[in-house]
């Protein structure tokens, strides 16, 4: 009885020189008696050697000994029941070190005793981005920018690489920008915006390549490319084929840039609702405001748009399911959204307005946000559009 007692009075007072040390910043000192507590034989196939494992393969990683603590890691495994700070724990170093089916089967037991910790339900997020399981990341990450009130910029970040891996690069770019302007010096942040951003120049120079096809075919397939990348719909790009095809049957396009015809038959389906002026077409399709401006009046003066283009300011929104109308109407939010509009020249971008609005009223679900956003984006570029013309 008495040796046990002092083996326990050991192992306590090991602990506590891990836990000072800690607190001390002396990984040398940490380090030696964690290998003190492994070394122990009475410590070995218990919950103390366990997390002794643990808290060396912290170490190991913090200090730039990855393979050692994958070495260590492999093979590892609980005695008795893991308390929920050595779940937190393991399911760090198992996505520290990209084992990402091993951390999610761990953060998920973890969350199920502590189900409100929003830092480990934005680790579970990832992961299942990591791990291709996009619906599942989706829900978890919205969730939490829901209860964090989109401030975080580790999960807008995380929120924006999944819609570039949906291909929604524009609402991408929106996320990353409205997470630099929560944390303007964060590396990581800045990072993917640079990597998304790039994409999004490679797709846009894709979308405008053309090698040995008619000038008919160019424009059809660029402009289609480009209201994907703008964040039109699939139908949209369907009418601006249909004015293009009825345009080719009444005129012969003339000159060598496609693109001069692709920005202008843009702007001629997209100048009803939400679009952008005729400067930021110009200068996305690398072409001047004045051809634009000039292809686009001969698209008008030859085929009837208004039959063509039925499209009012929120058709096109609606079309893709948003129902804006409906949620409009509802008085609390609308009276919420009036104020918001009235006050847009106090806004940097549209992330601070959608917070704005949010912070005065949460929205009842995913879906109900989403439209929201989309509907004050719309604003903005239609005050933007005012603001040109």
């Amino acid at each position: 009885m008495k040796k046990s007692e002092n083996t326990d009075k050991k192992i306590s007072w090991l602990w506590k020189q891990v836990e000072e040390s800690r607190k001390t910043g002396d990984e040398e000192a940490c380090r030696e008696s964690l290998e003190r507590l492994l070394g122990d034989s009475s410590v070995r196939n218990t919950a103390d050697y366990a997390l002794a494992i643990l808290n060396l393969s912290q170490i190991d990683i913090e200090t730039g000994m990855t393979r050692e603590a994958a070495m260590r890691m492999n093979g590892f495994k609980w005695h008795g029941v893991p308390s929920p700070a050595g779940l937190l724990l393991a399911g760090d170093i198992y996505l520290r070190l990209e084992w990402f089916g091993q951390a999610k089967s761990t953060f998920i037991d973890y969350l199920k005793l502590i189900p409100e910790d929003l830092d480990a339900r934005r680790k579970l997020g990832l992961v299942y981005l990591m791990l291709d399981e996009d619906d599942e990341a989706q829900k978890e990450l919205l969730a939490v920018s829901r209860r964090e009130k989109n401030r975080v910029p580790e999960t807008l970040t995380y929120l924006a690489m999944l819609e570039a891996k949906a291909g929604n690069l524009e609402e991408s770019l929106h996320l990353l920008l409205q997470a630099r302007d929560i944390a303007p010096h964060d590396e990581k942040v800045e990072h993917t915006l640079l990597r998304i951003e790039s994409l999004r120049v490679s797709l846009k120079r894709k979308a405008l390549s053309h090698e040995n096809l008619p000038l008919e075919d160019i424009t059809a397939g660029m402009v289609s490319g480009m209201l994907e990348l703008h964040g039109y719909s699939a139908e949209l790009a369907s009418t601006a084929r249909d004015v293009w095809n009825s345009f080719c049957a009444t005129a012969k396009p003339t000159g060598r840039k496609p693109a001069i015809w692709a920005a202008a038959l843009e702007y001629a389906v997209t100048i009803n609702g939400p679009h952008y002026t005729q400067e930021q077409l110009a200068d996305e399709y690398g072409i001047s405001v004045t051809q634009l401006r000039d292809h686009y009046q001969t698209i008008e003066e030859t085929v009837d748009l208004n039959e063509l283009v039925s499209t009012n300011l929120l058709t096109e929104t609606e079309r893709a399911g948003l129902c804006l109308s409906g949620l409009v109407r509802r008085e609390e939010m609308a009276l919420v959204i009036t104020e918001a509009t009235s006050k847009l020249d106090e806004f940097g971008n549209p992330g601070e307005v959608c917070s704005w609005v949010f912070e005065r009223m949460e929205p009842a679900n995913d879906s109900e946000r989403r439209e929201t956003e989309d509907f004050l984006n719309f604003i903005w570029r239609r005050r933007q559009y005012r603001s040109h013309s």
